[in-house]
């Protein structure tokens, strides 16, 4: 099993994760597309991206942001422990 060293993603955060996850790993998604997803301004969700960047959890890449092996890590260990409790 992996473990993560990174604190609890807030709600807006793992908001924006759960939409990059969603999209898959190949797929790059454009930040209008993240507004739609989530329901929260651009101007929040650059914010937030720069955040999941800078944990290594999201790259920008071929025009869109993608999630991280890293990130798709972190979201499949919240939603075990989320289905475990």
């Amino acid at each position: 099993m992996f473990t993560i060293d990174a604190a609890p993603l807030p709600a807006e955060p793992a908001a924006v994760l759960a939409v990059l996850a969603a999209a898959g790993a190949q797929a790059a998604v454009r930040l209008n597309d993240l507004a739609a997803g989530t329901g929260l301004p651009t101007g929040h969700i650059g914010r937030h991206l720069r955040t999941l960047e800078r944990d290594r959890l999201a790259r920008f890449a071929a025009g869109g942001w993608q999630i991280t092996q890293r990130g798709t890590r972190l979201v499949s260990a919240t939603t075990q422990s989320a289905a475990a409790a």
